[in-house]
Parts: C-alpha cells; sequence; structure tokens
C-alpha cells in the first residue's frame, strides 16, 4: 500500500492509477478555460453576463471539437467571426435603459 499525496491514508495502486488517470485530465482541463476568458472593463452586468453566456458557448463548442482543431486554430477561427464587439456592448446598454424604463413604468401602477 502507498500513502497518497496530500492524505493520510494508505491506497492500493491500481486506486491510485485509477485516481491520477480520472484526476489529471479534470485539472487540466480547468486550466485550459483561462485562456478563454476574456477581458473587459465594463462594469455594466448584462454586458458581463453576455461575456460569460459567451465564454461558456465558445468553450463548449472547443471541447466538442479539440479532437480534430488546436487551440491556436480555434481561437483564430473565433476571432474571425467576431466583429464590432463594441456595437454589442452599445447596443446592450441602450436595451438596459429600455428594460430599466420599462420596469420602472410597470412598479409605478
Amino acid at each position: 500500500m502507498f500513502t497518497s499525496p496530500g492524505v493520510q491514508i494508505s491506497i492500493y495502486p491500481r486506486i491510485r492509477s485509477w485516481s491520477n488517470k480520472v484526476r489529471n485530465p479534470i485539472e487540466t482541463s480547468y486550466k485550459s478555460v483561462k485562456s478563454f476568458l476574456p477581458f473587459t472593463c465594463s462594469t455594466k452586468f448584462i454586458f458581463r453576463m453576455l461575456i460569460f453566456l459567451l465564454d461558456v458557448l465558445v468553450y463548449s463548442l472547443y471541447t466538442i471539437l479539440k479532437d480534430n482543431v488546436k487551440m491556436r486554430t480555434f481561437k483564430s477561427l473565433i476571432s474571425k467571426n467576431i466583429e464590432n464587439i463594441s456595437e454589442i456592448e452599445i447596443y446592450l446598454s441602450k436595451l438596459e435603459e429600455t428594460l430599466t424604463n420599462t420596469t420602472g413604468l410597470f412598479l409605478r401602477r
């Protein structure tokens, strides 16, 4: 029996190898998520939520396609397809203003 790193219990070698087989890909995938996260200075909640949802979508696409496409190629394809992200922020700020005004009207009744 061996002692598992960081844990004070003894485990059999087969269990330890199985644990490492399962655990390592999970930790590696969490490390690769950071490369997909964009940086934004916007303080608008709705814009930050949109960015987060787009991140989830892009990462999900990458996990589906990662056997066929390298990360660098995938990023270049995505960046070529995204145009004028600032226009989306302007649209969302107008949408947020409209929703705020509409909510205000309903709350006054």
